[in-house]
């Protein structure tokens, strides 16, 4: 059998081993048949549709089969051709839509595929039929369960195709499957031995399992599941809903005493819910069930469910979760450190790779010799007996090539001109071999920049790694009962967390990191999330930072701070054109700081703008999720050089505003003043700086300031100082409104008014005032 050497070749499963997938197909086409033999009300099976629309498509004809086979098979079902019809145009449904892919990973799509065509079916019986009333409400109380079983079937399927261990599954994930589980086992309740249903002896081991490795949770969770699903199936059998929560519940309780205890637990849990039943032959029948479940229970060993440990159990541990910090912290640390010494090994063997392999000129005047002298007959005379000469005169030459380019006869020196017989040919191959030279320098010069800008990519993740490093150790304590309120409310406002993180620093200040899938299709509230999660966390927080990248959200939520910012911006474009170079953002960055910034692309029109917008929405893109300013910079940095041949230039004036004691930091990259107001006086901050997109190494120009209740902040670009500061200074001064746009107005207004020198350019205003939170 030949084996690939590469990674380049890939094989199926099918492939691989055709066993396997036979195997696979089998078990698709057992368990549609058993799911369509599952009976709720007496009389319908909705559940073989559900399985064809929800299991995943590699199977869909296996599951189609089976289902339709166990449909044809004899039954209680009422009317059998109604749910293949529906068999069929749900599998239609899937076959047609299964290349648009974001519509089949939508989680609705699932229950509607099987909820349209049972509901569809149902109602051409009843309009054939001329069915009462009752009848069409059964139907679609039919489609209702056929649509929700669908969902839990497909988020069962995803979690089996996952691979996850049952340790990591969360309590809607666990419920899903044991509701799955269920309906299996409802197809196993008609298979009986007078009184007794192999279906329900089955649940209840299945119950008891869960008790003994899940506690109460466990016990609960299973069988509130089971209950449900067997309450459904005939009538008479309503007891079951309470008799399985209630045995699950108290097996759980008395799990820590021992296999015994949960199962007499059990028993008398299950006989006290059973005396409502007015029907004595289905108590007894129960009874047995129970006596014949615990027996095989007691008989079985015990590390059959040891898969279920930790699978309802999530402990709130939290000298672990500090352990497991502090050891997040080292590696991180460790890992810049690291990368820092890569970068250094990069640096250096490109270095002398660069000295030992550079193009030297004595290669141009070699290759001509080679051309040309060799099969002259004047060699002798020239290489052999003036050798000295010969070579003074093509080294006389580089200076002049560097300078012109390429030579002509006359910058040869009069010796050697006179005597050599082929000179055109020199002339031509030196000018020739100066040109590859070139070429090839200039590659070689590329390819050095190249170098250096991956080692600096290196240190740029070193400084990123730090910087996580630095931020975890300010977090003294992990809040997980917090985390989980949060949860809830989350899916209470319709969004699945797939992450919960509540922190606290050492000053007792929470922040919240969420990430879930991308919030397409949910209206965000954030007024009234914001206040629901304050709320249960009992602390107030600020609307949350969000960001999405790669199909996931990250909101970052901190507490309410001492301030807050009013921001007003206003801009003009040279020429009064609709594009702007200038681009501007302001945004809190979800951890009690407020982030301004101003990018000036360099030049005017199409060109400068996508150059400040790329530099202004990469780094805002960067700080929102959470990398250091710094790390943010260089990134920014090496998009630029890298996004076309030709220069990208642009400026960064960013400030961070600390909302929680007023501290202001700038950091300017090639950016002009800013201006503050502090106590009714105009300060100008200056930081000259180079900008960006010039230079592998780029950093910025730092300085720090703070700032009280009704003081300023002025964010400028360089058109609106054409005609110097000091008029800027004064109407900052004077200026007494309460709306910070009204000020950013009446400065471009009054720079474009100002400026004397017949030019026009680009101007960005963004004003800031601090206030304090009510």
């Amino acid at each position: 059998m030949l084996k690939a050497k590469t990674g380049h070749i890939s094989f199926t499963t099918a492939a691989l081993d055709p066993t396997k997938a036979v195997a696979k197909q089998l078990v698709y086409f057992t368990v549609a048949l058993l799911c369509s033999r599952g009976l709720v009300f007496g009389k319908y099976a909705p559940f073989g549709v559900a399985a064809v629309a929800a299991f995943p498509y590699s199977g869909i004809w296996s599951v189609v089969l089976g289902s339709t086979a166990g449909y044809l098979m004899p039954s209680s079902a009422s009317v059998p051709v109604h749910y293949i019809a529906a068999v069929l145009a749900a599998a239609a449904i899937r076959w047609t839509l299964n290349d648009l892919v974001k519509l089949k990973m939508h989680p609705v799509f699932a229950p509607a595929a099987a909820f349209l065509p049972v509901f569809c079916t149902g109602m051409a019986i009843v309009f054939v039929n001329g069915s009462a009333s009752a009848t069409v409400a059964m139907y679609m109380a039919e489609a209702l369960l056929a649509g929700g079983m669908a969902y839990f079937f497909a988020r069962t399927s995803k979690l089996i195709g996952s691979g996850r261990t049952v340790g990591t599954l969360n309590a809607q994930e666990i419920a899903c499957a044991a509701l799955s589980v269920g309906v299996v086992l409802l197809s196993l309740s008609n298979l009986t031995i007078g009184p007794v249903s192999l279906g329900r002896v089955l649940a209840i081991v299945a119950i008891l399992f869960a008790a003994r490795y899940g506690g109460v949770s466990g016990g609960s969770v299973a069988g509130i599941a089971s209950g449900i699903v067997f309450s459904l199936s005939t009538t008479g059998l309503n007891y079951l809903s309470g008799a399985y929560a209630l045995g699950g519940m108290m097996a759980g309780v008395f799990s820590p005493v021992g296999r015994l205890a949960s199962v007499v637990a059990f028993i008398f849990s299950n006989a006290v819910a059973s005396l409502q039943v007015g029907n004595q032959e289905a108590v007894i029948g129960g009874l047995y069930e129970v006596m014949i479940a615990t027996i095989f229970y007691m008989l079985l060993p015990q590390k059959i469910g040891a898969p279920l440990i930790g699978m309802f159990s999530h402990a709130d541990d939290t000298s672990r979760s500090d352990g497991l910090r502090r050891s997040v912290i080292m590696k991180l640390d460790y890992a810049a450190k690291a990368l820092g010494s890569v970068s250094e090994s990069v640096e250096e063997v490109s270095k002398k790779l660069y000295t030992a392999c550079a193009p030297d000129i004595n290669g141009v005047y070699k290759k001509t010799i080679e051309d040309v002298c060799c099969s002259c007959g004047l060699k002798v005379y020239c290489w052999e007996r003036n050798y000295s000469d010969s070579m003074n005169a093509f080294n006389d030459l580089t200076e002049k090539l560097k300078v012109k380019g390429k030579i002509d006869r006359t910058d040869f020196n009069a010796q050697f001109a006179t005597h050599c017989s082929r000179l055109p040919m020199v002339l031509d191959s030196v000018n020739s071999n100066y040109n590859e030279f070139m070429i090839r320098d200039a590659a070689d010069s590329r390819a050095q920049q190249v170098r250096n800008m991956v080692s600096d990519q290196f240190v740029t993740t070193s400084n990123m790694l730090e910087d996580m490093a630095a931020e975890l150790e300010l977090y003294e304590q992990f809040d997980f009962a917090a985390a989980q309120k949060v949860g809830e409310v989350l899916r209470g406002a319709g969004i699945l967390p797939i992450d919960v993180s509540c922190r606290t620093d050492r000053f007792n200040r929470m922040s919240i990191e969420i990430i879930t899938a991308q919030l397409d299709g949910v209206r965000l509230n954030k007024a009234e999330l914001t206040a629901e999660i304050s709320r249960v966390c009992s602390r107030k927080f600020q609307q949350p930072c969000i960001s999405t990248v790669k199909g996931k959200c990250r909101l970052q939520i901190s507490e309410r701070p001492l301030y807050r910012v009013q921001a007003g911006c206003a801009q003009h474009s040279f020429g009064n054109r609709q594009i702007c170079g200038d681009s501007w953002d302001t945004f809190s960055d979800g951890n009690g700081r407020q982030i301004a910034i101003i990018s000036d692309g360099m030049g005017t029109g199409g060109r400068a703008a996508v150059d400040g917008a790329m530099a202004c929405g990469i780094l805002s893109r960067l700080v929102k999720a959470g990398i250091g300013f710094d790390a943010s910079l260089k990134i920014v940095n090496s998009a630029l050089m890298v996004k076309s041949g030709d220069e990208s230039l642009a400026t960064i004036d960013l400030a961070a505003l600390d909302l929680f004691n007023g501290n202001l930091e700038f950091m300017k990259a090639g950016a002009p003043i800013s201006i503050l107001r502090k106590s009714g006086r105009a300060v100008v901050i200056d930081a000259p700086s180079l900008p960006i997109g010039i230079l592998n190494e780029i950093n910025f120009t730092k300085s720090s300031d703070s700032l009280l209740k009704d003081d300023l902040l002025v964010l400028l670009s360089d058109g609106a100082l054409a005609a110097g500061d000091d008029w800027i200074c004064e109407s900052v001064e004077k200026w007494n409104g309460q709306i910070p746009q009204e000020l950013a107005e009446e400065i471009v207004t009054q720079a474009i008014a100002r400026r004397t020198d017949g030019h026009d350019d680009d101007i960005t205003v963004l004003v800031m005032k601090v206030r304090e939170n009510e």
